[in-house]
């Protein structure tokens, strides 16, 4: 294996990749650091599909751009595809999706939409030799899933009828009967239910 951590792979790879941007007339940012981790806003969560992230350098203290390649994956084409991807928002920082962002990810052979590419035939017959020189991506596929903890109690919500007293309760006490409003001495009913 020839890079012992995906960071030493990245920044390898991010090397290698300039004078391909260079060419294309969108040189990157001399400052870029990469790594694997998880993207911003709620990156583990279910219906999050964000693979990869680009903080503009703008937002770094020491101006430096930061790109993130997501854990769960582990298909070097793919982070490569990636990876590529978010170095286009580096070398047209403040265009988003848009502007000449477009034209750069297609002219560096990525297919789809803007906001979602993907590597296609071309890209792989591009950047084959490439990969080919960076050899294994020394990383394993992270099942962020895991750790999550389930929730395994569902709190009802009771209140009085009159004043709005309101507490929560699971099921179990609810179905041996519902507390009494102690400012009133009203029976609490179930919210949503037919007894409100």
């Amino acid at each position: 294996m020839r890079f012992q951590t995906r960071e030493d792979y990245l920044v390898q790879a991010v090397a290698e990749l300039r004078p391909v941007f260079d060419a294309l007339n969108h040189p990157l940012p001399a400052a870029i650091r990469v790594a694997c981790g998880f993207p911003s806003n709620n990156a583990r969560a279910a219906k999050n599909r964000a693979v990869g992230q680009h903080w503009s350098g703008k937002a770094s203290a020491d101006g430096t751009h930061e790109i993130l390649i997501s854990p769960v994956i582990a298909d070097p084409v793919r982070v490569l595809g990636i990876l590529v991807h978010e170095l286009a928002h580096a070398a047209t920082d403040g265009d988003g999706h848009k502007g000449r962002f477009p034209a750069l990810v297609r002219a560096l052979g990525l297919e789809g939409k803007p906001t979602a590419t993907v590597e296609g035939d071309r890209f792989r017959a591009e950047y084959q030799s490439l990969l080919a020189d960076l050899g294994e991506y020394p990383h394993a596929v992270l099942n962020a899933g895991v750790n999550r903890k389930v929730q395994s109690t569902r709190m009802l919500k009771a209140s009085c009828p009159c004043c709005g007293y309101t507490v929560r309760l699971s099921a179990k006490w609810a179905s041996l009967g519902l507390p009494v409003c102690p400012l009133d001495g009203d029976s609490l009913a179930l919210e949503g239910s037919e007894n409100e």
